[in-house]
């Protein structure tokens, strides 16, 4: 009998109040009011709500786990380049790795917090990097190097494709990655580094069902006092930089090319140079051959920033003085393939300085090396698609073979698909997952309303069905005749008008149908 009251009176309270909706005061009022009996049901509603999130919140630390591109190592720092390495005081290099970690790369930050006052236990606090690591054992005319690419994905400004462009307050730009090569050969190391990172203007392309949203500048923000911070701190961290932009100059994509101009123009330091090459239309009807175009322009640029070299008795050779900082729309597919041909570029000048390559020789022609290179600069895209768009890069069957193909094509098609689906109907679970993990959310026990019960309008469930309904009894019409051509045509007509009515409201109304993050409400995803 007892079982039956408390149902009734959950079943009360239910209709009457949410305890996840209440706000803190308003609680305490609504429980001083409430009787013994349903003040337990209250408490169990509540503690029920708080198993659900609870749930959830683990699922999202388990999504962000099981996608590859976790690193850490108890011997070396894989969060600083050789060079910046190179460059320290010997009570730098006494630290431990957790003390002289470069945070922007430190993924696990936000769980280290703790241990992080704790000098003791420092040896235990391993930094993690994401992002992606490859290492090969490699032989050219019979001189064994390793060579060794990674890339370190920042945790500042983090997140998923859409839900997270150009750059912060603090000048942190969206899907920033800092890609090492490093080459080791009979005690002598060499490394060349280069940037990506989101065109640093306050915009945004918030998913709305549409294939490619309308990328929109913020007009009211001071997008020089956020690009100035941004360009001042990599000047101080790389030296000079070179500006690749490889957006379209035509489209949606031409005001934030012509926005990114104008700013480096307006800004006006010599330590900062500005180039802008069209991808998609010097290499369309799969003539990627004229890449060579934009290597050639640079090729005195990439002469004068040099590359980091020190001998076997550890003494600087030459510094890296600047890098190149790549950037596309998502910093990915376009950005990767240039990226890695300037690498090839510069790797061939280490080589043949550290004696491996003969006078004259050409990494194009070591095969078996050139099919090591290819496949890891593939990969690396792949890593670095996979942890922003939610799928494998573009592209990559150029960074394989070195030629553009029509399976290349295909499998291309194929990821914009899967792209499309996760970009609208699962991001912002991807985005409230990294933002939980990295600790820009933190869940309160005591809070009484919880942030993953949005409410929704009944259209957001309404619609769909009526579009597939009226599209199905469509086809049904189509199928089974009615008794005459002009009754059947009116049937056809309008459930046809029906399906595409209801279509074109749900297209209208897409912000409103796809799925948005939840945990974090700030300039973000603005």
């Amino acid at each position: 009998m007892w079982k039956l009251v408390m149902m009734e009176q959950m079943m009360y309270l239910s209709s009457t109040v949410c305890p996840q909706k209440l706000h803190s005061q308003s609680r305490k009022i609504f429980l001083l009011q409430l009787s013994q009996d349903q003040y337990l049901v209250y408490w169990a509603q509540f503690i029920w709500w708080q198993l659900q999130d609870n749930k959830t919140f683990l699922a999202m630390i388990n999504h962000v786990l099981s996608v590859d591109g976790f690193y850490f190592s108890t011997t070396y720092d894989l969060t600083h380049t050789l060079q910046r390495l190179s460059n320290t005081s010997p009570e730098f290099q006494e630290m431990s790795l957790l003390e002289r970690a470069d945070q922007r790369f430190v993924w696990n930050g936000h769980l280290l917090r703790e241990l992080s006052a704790q000098p003791e236990v420092h040896r235990f606090a391993l930094p993690v990097l994401y992002g992606f690591i490859t290492m090969h054992s490699c032989s050219i005319n019979g001189k064994y190097f390793d060579w060794i690419l990674i890339s370190r994905r920042s945790c500042f400004r983090a997140g998923v494709r859409y839900y997270v462009r150009g750059i912060d307050s603090e000048g942190h730009a969206a899907n920033f990655v800092e890609t090492e090569q490093i080459v080791h050969y009979n005690g002598s190391r060499a490394s060349f580094v280069q940037t990506r990172g989101s065109i640093p203007l306050y915009w945004s392309q918030r998913p709305n069902l549409k294939y490619k949203p309308l990328p929109l500048i913020n007009k009211v923000a001071n997008h020089m006092d956020g690009f100035q911070r941004h360009f001042d701190s990599q000047i101080i961290i790389y030296g000079k930089q070179v500006i690749i932009n490889l957006v379209n100059q035509k489209g949606s994509e031409k005001p934030l090319e012509q926005a990114f101009a104008t700013m480096v123009s307006s800004l006006a330091n010599g330590m900062i140079r500005y180039i802008a090459f069209d991808f998609h239309k010097e290499c369309k009807n799969m003539r990627w051959d004229r890449l060579s175009i934009l290597l050639d322009r640079v090729a005195e640029m990439q002469d004068e920033l040099s590359y980091f070299l020190v001998d076997s008795d550890g003494k600087v050779v030459t510094n890296q003085e600047g890098v190149f900082r790549s950037n596309c729309m998502d910093c990915l597919d376009r950005t990767n393939v240039i990226q890695s041909l300037l690498a090839r570029r510069s790797l061939q000048a280490q080589l043949q300085r550290l004696g491996v390559l003969h006078v004259g020789q050409k990494l194009e022609e070591q095969d078996e090396f050139e099919k090591i290179y290819k496949n890891a600069w593939a990969d690396n895209a792949n890593a670095c698609a996979k942890q922003y768009a939610g799928t494998g890069a573009l592209k990559t069957d150029f960074t394989r073979t070195g030629k553009r193909t029509q399976l290349g094509l295909i499998m291309d098609g194929w990821n914009s698909l899967i792209r499309y689906y996760k970009n609208n109907f699962s991001d912002g679970f991807r985005q409230d997952s990294i933002d939980l993990f990295l600790g820009n959310y933190s869940v309160d026990e005591l809070e009484s309303h919880s942030p993953l019960s949005v409410p929704r309008d009944l259209k957001f469930l309404a619609l769909p069905i009526i579009m597939v309904v009226a599209f199905s009894m469509c086809i049904i019409c189509l199928l089974m005749a009615g008794d005459t051509w002009t009754e059947t045509l009116a049937y056809v007509l309008f459930w046809g008008v029906a399906s595409i009515g209801t279509f074109f409201i749900i297209l209208y109304n897409g912000k409103d149908f796809v799925d948005a993050p939840r945990l974090v409400q700030k300039e973000k995803i603005d």
